[in-house]
């Protein structure tokens, strides 16, 4: 891969709402160039870039811009990293700012959420580039699935009355409380809705755990605060880039 293009995909991971959402327009014609060449790319650049980076035989999981990797030195844990590129943000500001999300799970998910502890490690995924992008990394314990099933809605509300569904019950609507307020405080919305494959009950006690939470935006956006602070001069400085990567990918 020519530097300068493995670079524009690096700049262009910034731009990972828009690539998923062909339908919106920027009004903005570099803006819209970045778009549209992205659309026709056939695979995920951050898929790409993960499986390139990670040793296959430890991921567990690749999705939007979070892998799930069996811990290195302790396979009873695992390693979930969100890849963040954030442009002109100072180490300090942006390990304030994934700590204070990273926190607001934690703190209203209670009881639910696994133990995480959050630390901010470099990351060099696209080996060409020069700057190192950054990642939130989560230390989380793994469960023992043959303790902790799926929960089935649905063959939930079809089971009779007992204190295990009452206790999955609280269970839930905590869950939602907790929704809720990453929602109105915090501005992004837990994917449990979608997943709940997300939720597991344990068959000791019935008690449900979280086991992922993925923010998104009530826009649609999987991403967390790492759009540059300035959209157009951001696209303006990196025209050539984003030029010469459409040229290549966009025929």
């Amino acid at each position: 891969m020519r530097r300068g293009v493995a670079k524009a995909i690096h700049t262009s991971t910034n731009m990972c709402f828009w690539m998923e959402n062909p339908k919106w327009s920027s009004g903005n014609a570099a803006f819209d160039l970045v778009c549209s060449a992205m659309q026709k790319l056939p695979f995920s650049p951050h898929e790409a870039q993960k499986r390139a980076f990670f040793d296959t035989s430890r991921l567990l999981a690749v999705n939007g811009e979070t892998v799930v990797a069996v811990n290195a030195a302790d396979p009873d844990k695992v390693d979930k990293f969100m890849l963040r590129y954030p442009s002109g943000v100072a180490l300090g500001a942006f390990e304030q700012s994934a700590r204070h999300e990273i926190g607001a799970v934690t703190t209203y998910l209670a009881g639910i959420a696994l133990p995480t502890a959050v630390s901010i490690q470099p990351v060099d995924i696209l080996r060409h580039t020069r700057k190192l992008p950054l990642a939130v990394k989560q230390h989380q314990q793994r469960l023992d699935l043959a303790e902790h099933a799926t929960l089935d809605l649905v063959a939930l509300t079809a089971e009779p009355d007992s204190r295990q569904r009452y206790r999955t019950a609280k269970d839930l609507e905590i869950l939602c409380v907790g929704a809720e307020k990453l929602r109105t405080e915090f501005g992004y919305i837990p994917d449990v809705t979608y997943h709940s494959g997300n939720l597991r009950r344990r068959a000791a006690d019935g008690a449900v755990t979280l086991i992922d939470v993925m923010p998104f935006y009530e826009n649609g956006s999987r991403l967390i605060g790492d759009r540059p602070p300035d959209v157009v001069s951001h696209l303006q400085a990196n025209l050539a880039l984003y030029q010469e990567f459409a040229g290549t990918y966009g025929s």
